[in-house]
């Protein structure tokens, strides 16, 4: 933690054991400052030369910056700078039921909120070369929506699917935290309730998207769920996704994608209902391999979480479907939100060209799970 973001403060950045790439780096300030927008961190050598610069973007108490490479090992110096003029950058629009994500001006996915909807969700999603990675309501599973937050058992209703009777989540509001050179973010409040409109949880979801090249594309993602009405019992069930993905039609396994986890496992067959720290699904689309992975964050309730992952498309991670996993009724993944009770869990989609081992899946986790350490100077 640096006890201030400020002009002149020198910092040390360490990749420690593993490689980098596109690594994004958050440090905490212990003095809130005023320094809504961002500096520049600039690169300097031994003889304290400048040799490169970031962008930095600065919200609140954090300062966040993404470094392109560093080797095993090493260590680089930067100075902390005034904030300069960037030609890009992410940015929201806000449109009627949705909001935009752009990155350099460029579609890259929407938030959609709209009314009559059972559930928010994010269509389209661009990957890598402007690409659609996701598939929107097939006929086999309607209510696999491209990326979404489902639940399916939510004290004894259904926040999942959209048979009769099922519950909403409906959005109340939401907050453009954040725009600027590193990244855009997004808060969504939204309610989960019955079809009769009474409220089960409270739901607050962050979205922020980096500013990366498309054959690399970062979206982070918070989902905070609040027993703000009453208490809560989540039930055992497969059909649920803390986030649920549905991969374009081409990628699917059937059709000649790949799932592979963070221990090696190939396949449904090795991959659906196992635990692992990581998933990456990808296939071809168009003329080309592309793939969606999703890291599961170390703080996250039951880390590593289990995986709802199908030859058909569908991919969610799911830390509740003990008994359906294990083919076992006494394993049970329930869990009871007293009043008040708070549960969060944090994602980070990887959207990357080529195979698992081309876009280098593994070492991006790292760098999400275990990223470069920072020291003030």
């Amino acid at each position: 933690m640096m006890s201030v973001c400020e002009e002149g403060n020198i910092i040390q950045v360490n990749a420690g054991p593993h490689s980098r790439k596109n690594a994004i780096v958050q440090v905490m300030c212990e003095e809130v400052r005023d320094c809504v927008g961002g500096h520049t961190l600039h690169e300097i050598d031994e003889g304290g030369d400048t040799v490169a610069q970031l962008p930095v973007q600065c919200q609140a108490d954090e300062m966040t910056f993404i470094i392109p490479q560093m080797d095993a090992g090493e260590v680089k110096q930067y100075k902390i700078g005034p904030t300069a003029e960037t030609k890009s950058g992410v940015t929201i629009e806000e449109q009627e039921g949705q909001l935009d994500f752009l990155i350099d001006d460029q579609l890259f996915t929407s938030y959609v909120i709209k009314e009559g909807i059972a559930r928010p969700y994010c269509y389209p999603v661009y990957g890598p070369d402007g690409v659609e990675i996701t598939n929107f309501a097939p006929q086999d599973h309607i209510h696999h929506k491209s990326l979404y937050v489902a639940q399916g058992e939510v004290n004894g209703y259904d926040n999942w699917s959209e048979l009769e009777g099922h519950a909403y989540t409906v959005n109340q509001d939401y907050h453009i935290v954040g725009e600027g050179p590193v990244y855009a973010e997004l808060l969504a409040l939204n309610d989960w309730q019955t079809a009769d409109g009474e409220k089960l949880l409270a739901e607050e979801t962050s979205i922020r998207v980096y500013n990366l090249p498309d054959s690399g594309r970062f979206m982070d993602l918070t989902t905070t769920w609040i027993a703000a009405y009453q208490g809560v019992l989540l039930g055992d069930t497969k059909e649920a996704g803390n986030i649920s993905v549905r991969v374009a039609e081409s990628m699917e396994e059937r059709h000649g994608g790949t799932i592979v986890n963070g221990y090696g496992g190939i396949g449904e067959a090795e991959c659906w209902g196992q635990r692992a720290p990581w998933v990456d699904y990808y296939g071809p689309v168009e003329d080309r391999t592309v793939g969606i992975a999703i890291f599961d964050h170390p703080h996250n309730f039951r880390h590593p979480t289990w995986w709802h992952v199908r030859g058909y498309g569908l991919f969610t991670a799911n830390c509740w479907g003990l008994h359906d996993f294990y083919d076992d009724w006494s394993l049970r993944g329930d869990h009871s939100m007293p009043q008040g009770d708070i549960l969060q869990f944090t994602f980070r989609l990887y959207l990357h060209a080529g195979d698992v081992t081309q876009a280098n899946v593994a070492g991006r986790y790292l760098d999400y799970a275990h990223p470069p350490t920072v020291l003030e100077q």
